[in-house]
């Protein structure tokens, strides 16, 4: 595996990883209903830090995919960081069709984990809300930025994962067609495995006669 892939693998589990952390934090920061006030008709939300780190995390969590995804060639649409496809091979063709599933699965799980991001992060903006008599005010629910984290983790094993085998899909292809195409040793060019021409020793035999 070359250095470029690892690299690259590093960062997005970096991207990934800081994500999970901070939505741990904010689900251990996040507003309960006992740090709400409430004043007559008005829900006062104060100041925490769990809002600035469900974006936070929202926002590593979107770097992680659009880096997987932009090395990973768009889930496999377009050449990956790496060599160009051969349709071939039915290995290939099986390690691509796998590595794009993954990749579009990661997409969901990433999605879902950012719906539990952003609605956390809704609840616990420090502003005052109004609401009806006897309604109450609304907190986050316990579970939902934990949520968010474990999703995010599962998002970016799929994404590495869904590069690593686009990457090797189109490696072995690139492999393939260098074994299949080249020069006999008779200088010919051979396709196949197979020389195509006469060999160099006939030809010199035939110029003597």
């Amino acid at each position: 595996m070359k250095i470029t892939v690892i690299v690259l693998c590093v960062v997005v589990a970096l991207f990934g990883v800081a994500s999970a952390v901070l939505g741990s934090i904010a689900e251990g920061t996040k507003l309960t209903r006992n740090d709400i006030e409430v004043y007559s008709n008005e829900c006062v939300y104060p100041d925490n830090p769990a809002y600035a780190l469900a974006l936070l995390a929202a926002l590593l969590l979107l770097l992680a995919q659009i880096t997987a995804s932009t090395v990973g060639g768009c889930c496999g649409r377009c050449k990956p960081r790496g060599a160009g496809f051969s349709g071939s091979k039915p290995v290939a063709k099986s390690k691509r069709a796998t590595g794009a599933a993954l990749c579009v699965l990661s997409w969901i799980m990433a999605l879902i984990a950012e719906r539990f991001f952003l609605v956390g992060a809704a609840m616990n903006i420090p502003m005052t809300r109004e609401t009806s008599q006897g309604r109450g005010c609304h907190a986050v629910n316990d579970g939902v930025f934990m949520m968010g984290a474990i999703l995010s983790i599962v998002a970016t094993v799929f994404g590495i994962i869904s590069y690593i085998m686009l990457y090797a899909a189109a490696a072995g292809a690139n492999t393939t067609m260098g074994a299949v195409a080249g020069p006999s040793s008779a200088g010919e060019i051979r396709l196949d495995g197979i020389a195509i021409g006469h060999p160099v020793a006939a030809q010199q035999h035939a110029q003597a006669v």
